[in-house]
């Protein structure tokens, strides 16, 4: 088991923890090491029951926390850690055999205070100096990030079902980019049952402290001390955190105590401001390319150079020890060495905008939070990525220079929908709302199905035609994908619905960049077109089917449909799918108009037959990103209402 704290969000090169390959290896014994020693005089360590039995071997659960506390010191620096858990299973003991702790040498030390297994009413003391490794995992390099933070392991022996692992450590020291400001969280609620939580801080005087519960009720005890403030969140018989599947981005279902030193955004503003600023003179190189930018016919032709430069000839890769998660690098080095992370590549952005004489700034955002970040408390650890700001001709551009494979003008270029963000500006008093944006997706898909004689073969033909994010999508794939797995991933829906499918060539791709459309033609020949169906009196029967698939997979329940939590959907979304059926002669067949609209969704069917040609149409639309939580029985009558026309078959006798 592995208990989370919500984390200072880093990500894009700015810290949070991706999940990703583990990449690491013994350290020399000479690196920095973790030590051995009891906890500092202003730690008061709590005990657990060890007389109680946990109730959670009745309830499937393979592990339960009895006890974790936390207690935090800010004027020194300083946290202390205590996790006391109970192996229920044997998969519990194949988890929790291993403790794992992670720190960063660069600021900060790891003291560990004991590790102890109880065994009925023995205990056995298992902190062996000698046996704790120092390994650098890089979790973070299958995501082009280099975080250089340590990982000090004790592998436990002779661990049986039953046994409580009780371990205490602390951490010393503070990342400097945050000039000594303190921002912090509180678990209040865990993925495992738990005893009791508890979290103790001291806070000195005169600082000021803001807390805000999220998801939760929880207040803290507070006592006055001559120098410092004792604020103590505790919670008892917290069962274990059970989320339903497919949430929404911005929904979190754990609560938790936000912690911040902040009073306002503007001070986080100024904050970032003074990391992304650049006092080195520009590379030679870098000036050239400037002037060359600065040659071209127009404002938007300036910032689309540059921008698909960074895109496209920067590659991403971060290197976040340190200060380093927050500070930009120097922009003529990442110029110059071709490689930056999210806000590495937004300073360099800004840097070269403003030698272009253009307005521009960088932007904090939250990938996940996104609008709902308004929430917060302000703080330094809220955002997980950087984007840019450019004004110029009486109009704002908010882009992304990570983003891969844009093409088209700035108005066909997608943005996800961050909702709001921070404008890294001195001027900058609060959160700036950041508009949808306009380079929404639309993929249309045309099948032209030609069918033969009963026992003859079929011919089929799709032309996809992308738009927006969806061109970007698909552009990505051609150009990072061989060839014979793009034609794979393309045949496999098709064969589901057709047995006998065969490939008549490789989908073939051309893109106009100019329009940012992507379009793809894919061929392929169906063994039987028309499959036996039994008899009808003395006629044998045979069918064809059609089925749009790429809306069934918009249109699919969760697995949790009696919901306490909103769901989720794919937003934005657009897809047509038109099926062009030439038959075999002319057929009778009624036509039809039927539309589904749901706050969520539209969908729309229409069928015609005109002769030998049958012509049926598909269209959705998502509307929003979710469904609360108190609206799910309509809108799960809609999706089987609108589910229920995307099928349509032909029969021949």
């Amino acid at each position: 088991m592995a208990v989370h704290f919500k984390p200072a969000l880093l990500a894009c090169a700015m810290g949070m923890v991706l999940a990703g390959r583990t990449v690491g290896a013994d350290l020399p014994p000479s690196e920095v090491k973790p030590i051995v020693g009891p906890p500092a005089k202003w730690v008061v360590p709590h005990f657990f029951d060890r007389t109680e039995t946990a109730a959670a071997s009745q309830s499937g659960e393979d592990e339960r926390v009895r006890l974790l506390e936390r207690q935090l010191n800010p004027a020194e620096n300083e946290s202390f850690t205590h996790l006391v858990r109970e192996l229920l299973t044997y998969s519990g003991v194949q988890n929790g055999a291993t403790v794992s702790i992670d720190f960063d040498p660069s600021y900060e030390s790891l003291t560990f205070h004991w590790l102890r297994i109880w065994r009925d009413n023995d205990h056995l003391e298992r902190l062996d100096p000698d046996q704790i490794k120092v390994i650098q995992p890089e979790r973070d390099l299958g995501q082009a990030q280099l975080n250089g933070r340590k990982s000090a392991v004790i592998v436990l022996e002779d661990v049986r079902v039953g046994d409580v692992i009780d371990y205490a450590y602390s951490r010393k020291g503070a990342n400097p980019v945050f000039g000594g400001r303190f921002t912090g969280s509180i678990p209040v609620q865990l993925s495992e049952p738990a005893d009791r939580l508890t979290t103790r801080i001291l806070w000195p005087r005169p600082r000021r402290l803001r807390a805000q519960a999220h998801g939760c009720l929880v207040q803290p005890a507070a006592v006055r001390q001559p120098d410092y403030l004792e604020y103590t969140w505790d919670v008892a018989d917290v069962p274990a955190l059970r989320p339903e599947d497919s949430l929404p981005d911005w929904y979190d279902p754990e609560p938790w105590v936000q912690l911040s030193e902040y009073q306002t955004w503007s001070e986080v503003a100024q904050w970032a401001a003074a990391l992304f600023q650049n006092t080195s003179p520009l590379a030679p190189e870098l000036k050239q390319k400037i002037a060359a930018w600065q040659g071209l016919a127009s404002r938007e032709n300036q910032v689309l150079a540059a921008l698909r430069f960074l895109q496209d000839e920067v590659r991403y890769f971060g290197i976040e020890m340190g200060a380093s998660s927050h500070r930009p690098a120097d922009p003529s080095l990442v110029f110059t060495r071709r490689y930056g992370d999210c806000k590495d590549k937004a300073l360099l952005f800004v840097t070269v905008l403003r030698a272009l004489g253009l307005e521009a700034y960088p932007v904090l955002v939250n990938t996940t939070s996104r609008g709902s970040i308004d929430q917060w408390l302000p703080s330094a650890t809220a955002f997980d990525h950087a984007i840019v700001l450019v004004q110029f001709d009486g109009q704002a551009w908010w882009l992304d220079p990570t983003a891969g494979y844009q093409r088209g003008p700035l108005a066909a270029h997608y943005l996800a929908g961050y909702g709001m963000g921070l404008v890294v500006s001195p001027a900058t008093t609060g959160l700036s709302v950041i508009p949808q944006s306009a380079g929404r997706p639309l993929t249309t898909t045309t099948e032209y199905v030609r069918l033969r004689g009963k026992t003859e073969p079929a011919d089929l033909r799709v032309v996809t035609v992308s738009e927006g994010r969806d061109a970007d999508t698909v552009r990505a794939l051609f150009a990072t994908t061989p060839r014979d797995v793009v034609a794979k991933s393309y045949l496999q829906p098709y064969a589901d619905l057709y047995p006998g499918l065969r490939s008549a060539g490789s989908p073939a791709m051309e893109d106009d960049e100019q329009q940012n459309r992507v379009a793809t033609t894919e061929n392929y020949t169906i063994d039987h077109g028309w499959v036996a169906a039994g008899k009808s009196g003395k006629y044998e029967k045979y069918k064809c089917e059609f089925y749009a698939g790429i809306m069934a997979g918009l249109l699919k329940n969760p697995v949790d449909t009696d919901r306490q939590m909103p769901l989720g959907i794919t937003f934005p979304e657009h897809q047509v799918v038109r099926m062009e059926v030439a038959l075999p002669e002319a057929w009778p067949a009624e036509s039809s108009d039927q539309t589904v609209t749901d706050p969520a969704f539209f969908f729309h069917m229409s069928c015609r037959c005109l002769g030998s040609k049958l012509v049926l149409q598909y269209e959705y639309s998502s509307l929003a990103d979710s469904v609360p939580a108190a609206r799910m029985p309509d809108y799960l009558a809609h999706v089987a209402e609108a589910s229920k026309l995307l099928g349509y078959t032909l029969t021949w006798r």
